[in-house]
């Protein structure tokens, strides 16, 4: 990817925007959510509070038309005078028309609704208002006036101006105080994101600190909230498998030019004394043979490693198929027969089980077990291949011999790779029929199969290896 598509991408919010993002817009939903409510519930009540004023005046009005002993035109005049009047005059306009729609009495108000404003005698009451001018709420009804019991249309409306004033102020303060506690909420919720992220900033400070060079540094997950105590031990374990890696990678590397120097070294001091005089077919031809001993040594070295690299990937599969692990070590016995009559050794194999495991792969572990047995075991001693069914339909494969055994001190470490017990790296006298690599190769043999391989030795007494190999998975055939 190019620098200009990198560039163009947005850059991510940090974790404290997020923070205080999320919390203003909950408490925006919140806040604005309660105050609207508050709002519409001022509003409902208020509005039923006119429309029962309305009702109550108009049925109070609408009675002393019918009154049979009483005149429209004196009703109106009481209702257009302050003294006396149960209806507050500032407050509501009264019009009385006849079925004609002409206007026979109306109180005196020069902002006054039009005729066709008002809502029909049958209409529940409705607002009317004009730019900058009051509000109303408008209620018509019919009327039998008087003994003659003529039927008039009586228009009335009640001036609510003070209450959409109220609602005004009321909209205006709870939008103060909104926007106010949206400002709080920014403010406090900064702080707090803050004192929640600190440790996290501290931590990876404290992780910036580890340098190739300094892997031992350690970041202790004491005194770290519960969530980030996780992940600091997390980190401290990624980094002693670091530093696990770097130092057996640094051996790693030292072994191996060390074991390739001594070979190459060789063909070069035989190539050296070769040319340095002209000499016969037959020296020659020694150099050459000499040459290709070492060129062997190289080879095999260079296929164990590759083996090894391999076998440390996940993805390296295995063929596992259902063996007669007694089968197996008479095999193995019958190919270092030979080698057995040359030191004087015995071997034998004890037991019988079934395995499930890849043949090629199990035969070069138990050769290497053999093998390195054979080696350190004194002429006269004996080898058992011992095969024992192990819990959980898992089987057991022990190789023990007679043998020099291992110090103590190098137990841990004989699976390791070019580990050689009692070797030197500047010895040079060293023999070097081994490159230490034998038993690394049948701990990575059993990890492929997901087993495991214990080792328990007595100096001077012999070495006993057990290969646990686990029992048949479900993919695997039982034949």
């Amino acid at each position: 990817m190019n620098t200009s598509t990198r560039d163009k991408r947005p850059r991510p919010w940090s974790m404290s925007v997020r923070l205080v993002s999320l919390q203003l817009v909950t408490v925006a939903l919140l806040i604005g959510s309660a105050l609207f409510f508050l709002l519409q519930t001022i509003t409902s009540h208020l509005d039923t509070d006119d429309r029962a004023v309305v009702e109550q005046q108009a049925n109070l009005v609408r009675n002393w038309f019918e009154d049979p002993n009483t005149q429209a035109a004196a009703i109106m005049r009481q209702i257009s005078s302050p003294i006396g009047n149960p209806i507050t005059v500032p407050l509501f306009f009264v019009r009385i028309l006849d079925p004609r729609g002409v206007v026979l009495h109306e109180t005196n108000n020069s902002a006054a609704p039009p005729i066709a404003a008002f809502p029909g005698p049958l209409a529940a009451p409705a607002y009317w208002h004009v730019k900058n001018g009051p509000h109303y709420l408008m209620t018509t009804a019919w009327v039998e006036v008087g003994a003659s019991r003529q039927r008039m249309q009586l228009q009335m409306a009640l001036d609510v101006t003070d209450k959409y004033t109220l609602l005004r102020h009321i909209r205006q303060s709870m939008t103060i105080v909104f926007g106010l506690t949206l400002l709080a909420s920014a403010g406090l919720a900064f702080l707090v994101s803050r004192s929640v992220l600190r440790p996290l900033a501290l931590l990876t400070k404290s992780a910036a600190r580890v340098k190739a060079s300094h892997l031992d540094t350690r970041i202790d997950e004491t005194g770290w909230p519960i969530e980030l105590a996780a992940l600091a031990n997390e980190f401290d374990a990624m980094l002693g498998r670091l530093e696990g890696s770097f130092r057996r990678l640094a051996r790693f590397s030292s072994d191996l030019s060390h074991e390739l120097r001594t070979p190459i070294n060789n063909l070069r001091g035989e190539a050296e004394v070769a040319l340095n005089r002209t000499r016969s077919p037959d020296e020659y031809r020694a150099v050459l043979e000499s040459s290709l001993e070492e060129f062997a040594r190289i080879t095999r070295l260079i296929d164990t490693l590759l083996f090894i690299a391999k076998a440390d990937q996940p993805e390296h599969g295995i063929s596992r198929q259902r063996l007669d692990a007694a089968a197996e070590c008479r095999a193995v016995a019958d190919f270092f027969e030979d080698a057995l009559e040359e030191r004087r050794l015995t071997l034998l194999v004890r037991g019988s089980a079934a395995i499930y495991c890849d043949p090629v792969l199990f035969r070069r572990a138990l050769s290497n077990l053999v093998d390195n047995a054979l080696r350190h075991t004194p002429p006269g001693g004996h080898i058992d291949l011992t095969v024992r069914t192990a819990p959980e339909n898992a089987t057991d494969v022990e190789v023990t011999d007679t043998g020099t055994g291992i110090p103590p001190e190098h137990v841990a470490h004989v699976f390791e790779r070019f580990y050689q017990a009692g070797k030197n790296d500047d010895d040079t006298t060293a023999p070097v029929s081994g490159f230490g690599l034998g038993l690394a190769i049948v701990k990575s043999i059993m990890e492929l199969h997901g087993g495991q391989v214990d080792i328990a030795s007595t100096p001077q007494r012999g070495t006993t290896i057990t290969l646990h190999f686990p029992g048949r998975p479900a993919a695997t055939p039982a034949t």
